[in-house]
């Protein structure tokens, strides 16, 4: 069983910018003291001093010391270095130990079929961890207990909202959540350059694109909030919204964002398929 997290270890393998935002969150949230944080990565140094000049956890340019001392192994490569690294940690990682992977597309059956007996806890959060606004589905292995999935609730709340979700709906969640910042960024593009189109300056049109954005996802943020009622209520008949909410859906607006979220979920199924 892992220990209590404020009296354990965590330690990650990457120090990429998902790893970066977790630390800066459990260390910015007192989740955890810097000294019971370690990192490591393959072989980008200057990355790994980084993170330790800025938030004073302890690094190592190798794995052992790292595996040794945590309790919680927070695995957060890219997918396509995941089998190497298993390869490395293979034979190494205790079944006391919870291991947290965040590599997109890599399923539970592949890190359990090299980790056999170690807890393990997938983990999808979005890029907007980066600013403690993400939101994070888990989904348990077959060894991992409510208390793991406890230990992870609350390092990944450092970095925004968790859900605990079934593994089998991984791909969509990634599709919807894990993609779904991409898709917002190109709309505000496209709202960003009809304003400029039409007579404002780029850093005028960029203010109420993005302020608009924030202030739309703060209501909708709100206990009972309803995007179908939120939309009524700013859409007059024959008003402005509502022109401009039909040359949307005249042109698929609604259909394309499926198609997107569609898209997306079957590439990340392909993935997991490939890194099975």
């Amino acid at each position: 069983m892992v220990r209590i997290v404020l009296s354990g270890t965590v330690g990650f393998i990457g120090a990429g910018n998902m790893a970066d935002a977790l630390i800066r969150g459990i260390v910015g949230r007192g989740i955890l003291p810097r000294e019971r944080i370690w990192a490591t990565n393959r072989s980008n140094r200057p990355r790994l001093l980084g993170l330790k000049e800025r938030y004073g956890i302890l690094t190592t340019p190798v794995k052992p010391p790292l595996l040794d001392a945590s309790d919680v192994l927070i695995v957060a490569v890219k997918p396509k270095d995941m089998p190497e690294v298993l390869a490395e940690i293979h034979g190494a990682v205790r079944v006391d130990q919870l291991v947290i992977s965040v590599a997109a597309g890599v399923p539970l059956k592949a890190i359990e079929g090299s980790l056999r007996g170690v807890p393990v806890v997938r983990a999808m959060p979005n890029t907007s961890a980066a600013v403690q606004a993400s939101v994070t589905a888990l989904a348990s292995g077959r060894s991992a207990t409510d208390d793991h999935l406890r230990v992870s609730t609350e390092l990944f709340r450092a970095v925004g909202e968790v859900l605990t979700v079934p593994e089998d709906i991984m791909d969509v969640v990634t599709a919807l959540s894990g993609s779904g910042p991409a898709y917002v960024y190109r709309f505000i593009e496209a709202l960003i350059a009809a304003g400029t189109e039409m007579g404002l300056t780029e850093h005028l049109a960029k203010q109420l694109a993005v302020h608009t954005l924030i202030g739309a996802a703060r209501m909708l943020s709100e206990p009972d909030a309803d995007s179908v009622e939120l939309r009524r209520r700013v859409t007059s008949p024959g008003g402005t919204t509502q022109a401009g909410l039909t040359a949307l859906e005249e042109r698929g607006f609604a259909s394309a964002v499926k198609e997107a979220v569609r898209r997306a979920a079957e590439r990340a199924a392909e993935l997991a398929e490939e890194n099975s």
